[in-house]
């Protein structure tokens, strides 16, 4: 029964993410990419655009590394908790959260190297170390950020006397160094630390986020760090540490963080098992609540469309950056007119999406 029902949620999930790629407009960071850059987002649309066509196509790579990352969450969940119910609950939440869903539907970097990185977890664990090696190769050359990774690997191996996870981590860091990649730093004070915060919350959803922040000071102040922690909190710590002064690229942190759902059912389950059927109310009602919080968040990603049919008039209305330049498209095909002169960069990259072009001046 058990099985059943997790089959028919996971045939939902993978249905609705399918239609919601297929849908949705395409972004303004996607059109930009598509027509500006020469990165591995750029060759990997081009690639789809030309082998599907539509959005579907164009994204269609990365929605094939969002169910992979899925289904290498699971091993990885199993690995860790040692129970299959426990890990196919922590995979239910971890495809559910917001993060994954717009990752696994949009194109970014931050997808590609989700399963590159849930690859060199279970290599570790499972001490397969030529896989383990070329895990981080690959996260080398996909991702500037994953400086943050290594770091923190580095000091998981320095603290924790593994030998060959120091090596790995500082030889990384170093070749990143010499190489001048990484995060780029700089800015002055704007406002952007609180900002951070109204992303994450939206990429776990509130409650959730607020129980991975308790979860990530649990462990530090009485838990047993495994490296998953090390990788969650650093990137944590330096994502905030770093918004004080400059708005940060969600994608060079937000993988290394949406990995922690993990360790937020591991200490979930470790709190409730511990205490007597009369006091673990509390924490399954904690649970409900957070999960018709998620529930509703992703109710309201499917409802985009609608939600911009009836708001367009806001100004602040964020869904107004991908549902705008497509109506505005709709509205000029329905003109006859094939020439739109627009303010913004982005949004003239989308409807040349749409077959739009600027006009000539």
């Amino acid at each position: 029964m058990r099985s059943f029902f997790y089959s028919t949620i996971f045939l939902l999930y993978f249905s609705i993410v399918i239609y919601l790629a297929a849908v949705i407009p395409i972004s303004p960071n996607e059109a930009t990419s598509f027509y500006t850059s020469s990165d591995l987002v750029s060759i990997l649309m081009h690639w789809g655009n030309n082998l599907i066509g539509g959005l579907i196509g164009l994204r269609f790579v990365f929605l094939m590394s969002g169910f992979i990352s899925i289904l290498l969450f699971y091993v990885l969940a199993n690995d860790m908790l040692g129970d299959k119910k426990d890990a196919l609950f922590a995979t239910t939440i971890f495809a559910m959260l917001p993060g994954i869903i717009t990752a696994s539907i949009l194109a970014n970097i931050a997808i590609l190297v989700l399963p590159c990185l849930i690859i060199y977890l279970i290599a570790h664990y499972r001490k397969w170390y030529i896989l383990e090696t070329l895990a981080l190769i690959a996260l080398f050359l996909l991702h500037d950020a994953s400086i943050i990774l290594f770091t923190a690997i580095a000091l998981y191996g320095a603290i924790n006397k593994e030998k060959r996870t120091l090596f790995l981590g500082l030889a990384f860091v170093v070749i990143l160094l010499i190489f001048d990649r990484g995060i780029e730093i700089g800015g002055i004070p704007r406002g952007h630390f609180v900002e951070i915060f109204a992303i994450y919350a939206f990429l776990f959803s509130p409650f959730i986020f607020l129980y991975f922040m308790y979860v990530v000071y649990h462990i530090w102040v009485a838990g047993n760090k495994s490296i998953i922690w090390y990788i969650s909190s650093i990137s944590l710590f330096f994502s905030l540490l770093l918004s004080i002064r400059q708005r940060i690229v969600i994608t060079d942190f937000a993988p290394y963080l949406l990995i922690g759902t993990i360790l937020m059912v591991q200490v979930y389950y470790q709190s409730l098992r511990i205490r007597l059927s009369t006091f673990q109310s509390i924490y399954k009602r904690g649970l409900s609540i957070s999960l018709a919080v998620l529930i509703f968040i992703i109710l309201l990603i499917i409802s985009q469309q609608l939600i911009f049919s009836v708001t367009n008039s806001l100004k602040f209305n964020f869904a107004s950056k991908v549902y705008g330049p497509y109506l505005l498209s709709k509205q000029l095909k329905a003109s006859d007119i094939h020439c739109y002169n627009s303010k913004k960069t982005k949004e003239q990259y989308q409807l040349m999406y749409y077959g739009i072009n600027p006009c000539n001046k």
